[in-house]
């Protein structure tokens, strides 16, 4: 038995270093498999990390799952589902996404992570000292009365030498009910961890802007907008966050955003791309017209703006002052109309020079120089819009002060003149919470957080409590939207409580 276990041991801890040495290369991003029916998958800096809304994030992780499975053996597992389970049931014809091990299974890979690192081992053939491989996260079915969904291990490292390792075990209950004390929170950590004093740091995170379920069921968006707060000491569970807290503004925005007000510049946007693409490849595919009209119609409304200007102009029923007026508004009108033929670049500039001094012409000559060839100024007129559409989106749903969007503007500015564009990057902005108070102190969090600590970073325990599952690998039944109107309402979410403990052991 020992001999197998070794064997499995050194097996197993050659298969990570080799991901490990090869992730570093840059020669395989790939998961491979592990066994029959297991996969490993390095997770590096950057990419989309399964437990960054359970634990803070590493540089790099390995993640243990079951192998996918193929289309025609979906209808089989679902068959094996237990139906009373809502959070783990596969709802027909979706995409099963990642699969959990058997605890069991997840217990033993653990082990050997463990043992693979400990110095003591010396019996095991591993070459000395033992290199330290990254966090290991194991999915786990949730098949315990702990409802345990993931099982993970992390070295505790000083200088060059392993000294420990510290053993997590994430448990995700559909519960919104379950509230243990913060007292009882704190005093089960020191009874565990043997300390006699801990600290309680609070987090939370307002979703100011989000596309709900029913918007995306009828027009997709992913232009999302929220508030990161966090602070010490916690003195309550729930506890609305103090304005000495220190918060972050996380901003991701979608170009021809649907709710915005700059449709008409991103399809122009679209136009300008056509005829950029048009000019490289000697092919220009036009775009569908917004709304088919046919030539009488548009003639038919320009004479019925004329005519609404010619109004204006009507002075015979008008006392004097009413025509000083009126002639002011056919001022403006006409200037509106002489300045019509602004160019794309020029209209962004009007707007981004008007939204108070947020940008100088020096600040975005970057984005307008005509030195550089025709498909470099395309694009960085497309980053322009981008910035533009951010700001827009601030200024809409959160009515940001000045200040914020003279230094959001800024850093927009900043990234762009450095990086190509990229809609789903995350600009962060920090804020003072007193300036923003109006806009959390009123509303549910979106997540609530309480993490316990005696002082050593990696040893603490967390509770959450958030309203979408924090868990992929579990599942939940999604609404109903088939017959729900514009104007019908959806239930109260469905609220998740995550709890994440954890045990150190020492090698030394």
């Amino acid at each position: 038995m020992w001999a197998r276990t070794n064997l499995a041991t050194e097996e197993f801890y050659a298969r990570l270093l080799q991901k490990f040495n090869e992730e570093k290369k840059g020669v395989c991003k790939d998961p491979f498999i592990y066994e029959a029916d297991v996969q490993v998958q390095l997770i590096s800096k950057g990419q989309p990390n399964p437990i960054k809304n359970i634990l803070s994030e590493n540089d790099f992780v390995f993640i243990m799952e079951k192998v996918p499975l193929e289309k025609e053996e979906t209808s089989h597992v679902e068959e094996l589902q237990s139906e009373e389970t809502a959070i783990s049931d596969f709802s027909a014809g979706e995409n099963v996404g990642p699969l959990a091990l058997p605890l069991g299974k997840a217990r033993q890979f653990i082990g050997l992570y463990t043992m693979a690192h400990n110095p003591n081992m010396t019996h095991l053939k591993i070459e000395r000292p033992v290199t330290a491989l990254p966090p290991l996260w194991v999915r786990c079915d949730s098949s315990d009365p702990e409802d345990t969904c993931w099982l993970g291990a992390e070295l505790v490292i000083a200088g060059d030498s392993i000294t420990g390792i510290v053993l997590y075990a994430v448990s995700c209950k559909a519960d919104k009910n379950y509230f243990p004390s913060l007292e009882n929170l704190k005093n089960s950590h020191k009874k565990r961890h043997h300390l006699s004093a801990v600290m309680a740091k609070g987090f939370a995170q307002y979703e100011l802007f989000k596309s709900s379920v029913l918007d995306d069921y009828v027009t997709p968006s992913h232009t999302t907008i929220t508030l990161d707060i966090s602070w010490s000491p916690v003195d309550e569970m729930l506890q609305v966050p103090p304005l000495s807290s220190t918060a972050i503004l996380n901003i991701k925005v979608e170009s021809g955003e649907p709710r915005g007000c700059l449709d008409h510049l991103h399809r122009e946007l679209k136009f300008l791309l056509v005829l950029a693409d048009g000019l490289r490849t000697g092919v220009t595919e036009w775009l569908e017209p917004l709304e088919a009209k046919s030539a009488l119609e548009l003639v038919q409304e320009f004479l019925n703006e004329l005519n609404k200007l010619d109004g204006f102009g009507d002075s015979t029923k008008k006392d004097p002052e009413t025509v000083n007026h009126d002639a002011a508004a056919v001022d403006r009108s006409v200037l509106i109309m002489v300045r019509g033929d602004l160019d794309f670049a020029e209209q962004l500039w009007c707007k981004m020079s008007s939204s108070q001094e947020l940008a100088s012409l020096n600040h975005l000559e970057y984005f307008v120089s005509p030195s550089v060839e025709i498909q470099e100024q395309v694009h960085r007129v497309q980053k322009l819009h981008h910035i533009l559409e951010i700001l827009v989106s601030c200024m809409l749903f959160i009515k940001p002060q000045h200040e914020f969007l003279f230094s959001l503007t800024q850093s927009c500015i900043k990234y762009y003149k450095q990086n190509p564009l990229d809609e789903q990057h995350i600009f962060q902005l920090p804020v003072r919470p007193a300036s923003v108070k109006n806009l959390y102190q009123s509303e549910k969090p979106q997540k609530w957080k309480v993490e316990i600590n005696g002082g050593q970073k990696k040893v603490k325990t967390v509770w959450q409590l958030s309203d979408s599952l924090p868990v992929d690998h579990l599942r939940h039944h999604k609404p109903d939207f088939s017959d729900l109107t514009l104007n019908g309402s959806l239930e109260e979410r469905m609220s998740f409580t995550t709890m994440v403990t954890c045990s150190q052991v020492h090698f030394k």
